[in-house]
Order: C-alpha cells, then sequence, then structure tokens
C-alpha cells in the first residue's frame, strides 16, 4: 500500500501557515517585486558610480575654466597654448601668421 505523506512530520515551525506566508512575501519582495531588495541595491550602485562620476566631471571644469581665465589674462600663454593645440604642421614646413592691422587709422601706413 502507498504510504502517504504526514504532515505531522515536518517541524512545527514549516507547518505554522503564518509562517508560511511570511516567509512567501518576503522571497516575493526581495526577489520578484518592482521595488526589489536587488533592484535597489543595483540602483543603489549606480547612484554612487553616478556621484564619482559627477565629482570628477566638476573637477574637469574648475581645471578648464582656470586654464580659460589663465588664457584670457594672459597672452604668453595664449601663443604657447595655441603652438601646442593649433598648429600641426610638419616640421621642415614655414608657418605664416597674418594679424590684423592696427584698428586706429592714423597708424594705417597712407599710400601714395
Amino acid at each position: 500500500m502507498r504510504s502517504r505523506f504526514k504532515f505531522n512530520r515536518l517541524p512545527g515551525l514549516l507547518r505554522n501557515r503564518f509562517f508560511i506566508v511570511a516567509l512567501v512575501f518576503m522571497v516575493w519582495i526581495l526577489f520578484f517585486d518592482d521595488n526589489s531588495l536587488t533592484g535597489w541595491v543595483r540602483t543603489l550602485g549606480e547612484y554612487y558610480e553616478n556621484k564619482s562620476q559627477q565629482r570628477y566631471y566638476k573637477e574637469q571644469i574648475r581645471q578648464t575654466e582656470k586654464s580659460l581665465r589663465e588664457l584670457q589674462s594672459n597672452k604668453d600663454s595664449l601663443e604657447k597654448f595655441a603652438r601646442e593645440n593649433y598648429f600641426f604642421h610638419k616640421e621642415d614646413e614655414d608657418v605664416f601668421i597674418i594679424a590684423p592691422g592696427p584698428s586706429d587709422p592714423a597708424d594705417r601706413v597712407p599710400y601714395r
């Protein structure tokens, strides 16, 4: 004859309906719900990663603004910056820079 599963063989805690419902509820909340614990931990990790990127970019903005102020105030640093970053010429090549003439008409040489 078939032996039937006896409900009495389980420990008392597993026979308690409230414990089973609470256990199912906890599993559902931890893993399957839209606001699950795993999703919350993943979102928290992304948040801290974004905060570190935000600090990095703020520091880069400060450095760029400092360089911009220096370039606007110091003509020598502007020339150095232009020479290092914008002259893409070969070593044996001549580069001619044409500067605008004086803005005051009295400084111009009259044509005769």
